[in-house]
């Protein structure tokens, strides 16, 4: 999936490179300070990713990496030579779960999952059902990652069976939330919402504020999709209260992304900017740089519906220099269809177009059915207008399909912008 992503971002910047700079004199791009500064904002971000593979920019951060990792190896030889002498079986199952959680964190996912797996046969020797059940949801989490859902869902039920059987009822509902989650990104909400609720009450019982907050994020993002902005504010503003309370600023960060995107649907832009503002600021304070994106995203739609296209290029510039450098394919298709709307209004419909056909690949690729259908939706509102019927029509249909497949009903809606009416995007995410 990382190796994917990668790819993924190296081919878009390639193809809006030709479209944008190379070959922008033939593309029928109408110059302006939007078109310069997407065109600049490119070229940068091109050349960073050449500079990178080349070497000209050490990465920090990755070599420390490689090197930990490497002295992990190091331990693991020298644990490999003593391990039938000096430890005991269950020592032996703990060491090497360790180790796969350290893999794991260093985002070593092949050697967390052979670890995984390597300690998972050992447990299931000692019959200790607690720990097995812990290391088939970590390993669950690296398939979900990679896209295996079906086997990811496998685990975590088997997961969540025997954590429950051992009364580790915590780690049993962080298992739940996973399978939520899936359900979540596989398009099938209700089942989600389904696992949610069932979660959050037993994070009642055994008083997991954590969980609980998850929970009540995840909930209020749901009820927001299905439109029911009122429910949606109340379980935002708990797990708001929760993640303070706890200490946790990453949730906190999220909590005021999601409460400003549901001012933003009521048309309350001042409430909204309040939230978008302190997110921003606690993302930046704690380096939370992927929700950094998705909150640049929201507050240049929310430009977008002030009428001030001008920032809302210029912060959609900027979520578009994150995702880029976090190889976030998704957060780049997210970033394209706002940037497609901007140009559309501002009438350069090539541009528009453009941003509209690389933001559908990349929700394909990565499969994101309803980042696609918003996509769909806003692109064929933009052929209708330019009397490309039966185009609009085909790709309408496209859109239509796809919220009734996921039960969407907060489908985007006509808004009031400058020059003419046009839908809005859905540009949260769901993380926790």
């Amino acid at each position: 999936m990382i190796k994917d992503s990668s790819i993924a971002i190296d081919n878009y910047l390639q193809e809006m490179s030709a479209l944008f700079i190379e070959g922008s004199d033939g593309a029928g791009l109408h110059q302006g300070r939007e078109v310069e500064l997407i065109r600049a904002t490119i070229r940068r971000l091109a050349s960073q990713r050449a500079d990178n593979r080349t070497g000209t920019f050490a990465d920090i951060d990755t070599d420390s990496l490689e090197k930990a990792s490497g002295h992990i190896d190091l331990a693991l030889q020298a644990f490999q030579n003593a391990k039938t002498t000096t430890l005991s079986k269950v020592q032996h199952v703990n060491f090497i779960f360790v180790l796969g959680e350290t893999y794991e964190n260093l985002a070593n996912y092949e050697a967390a999952l052979k670890n995984y797996q390597d300690a998972l046969a050992l447990a299931q020797g000692l019959q200790d059902y607690s720990r097995q059940g812990q290391i088939e949801y970590r390993i669950a989490r690296i398939e979900s990652g990679k896209g295996n859902w079906q086997r990811a869902e496998t685990l975590l039920l088997s997961a969540i069976e025997k954590l429950e059987s051992a009364g580790n009822h915590s780690e049993a509902v962080l298992g739940e939330i996973e399978l939520a989650k899936i359900a979540y990104r596989k398009g099938e909400y209700a089942t989600a919402e389904d696992i949610f609720e069932g979660a959050l009450h037993k994070t009642g019982r055994i008083s997991d504020i954590r969980s609980k907050a998850v929970v009540s994020n995840h909930l209020g993002i749901i009820r927001r999709m299905q439109g029911d902005h009122d429910s949606a504010f109340r379980h935002f503003q708990k797990a708001l209260i929760d993640f303070q309370t706890i200490q946790d600023h990453h949730g906190a960060a999220e909590c005021m992304n999601n409460l400003g995107v549901v001012h933003l649907h009521r048309g309350e832009y001042g409430q909204s900017g309040y939230y978008f503002e302190k997110a921003l600021q606690l993302c930046q304070e704690i380096a939370n740089f992927p929700l950094l994106a998705f909150v640049y995203s929201n507050k240049a739609e929310m430009y977008t519906k002030t009428g001030d296209l001008p920032m809302a290029v210029n912060t959609c510039a900027r979520a578009l220099e994150t995702v880029v450098s976090l190889s976030n394919p998704i957060g780049i298709a997210k970033t394209n269809v706002l940037l497609a709307r901007i140009f559309w209004l501002n009438g350069n419909v090539t541009a528009a177009e453009i941003f509209f056909k690389q933001s559908a690949g990349l929700y394909k690729q990565f499969r994101v059915p309803l980042g696609l259908a918003n996509c769909y939706e806003a692109y064929a509102r933009m052929l209708a207008e330019q009397g490309r019927t039966a185009e609009a029509d085909a790709i309408e249909t496209q859109a239509q399909r796809l919220y009734g497949e996921l039960q969407v009903l907060d489908k985007p809606a006509a808004t009031k912008l400058p020059r003419t009416e046009k839908d809005t995007v859905d540009v949260t995410p769901i993380q926790g």
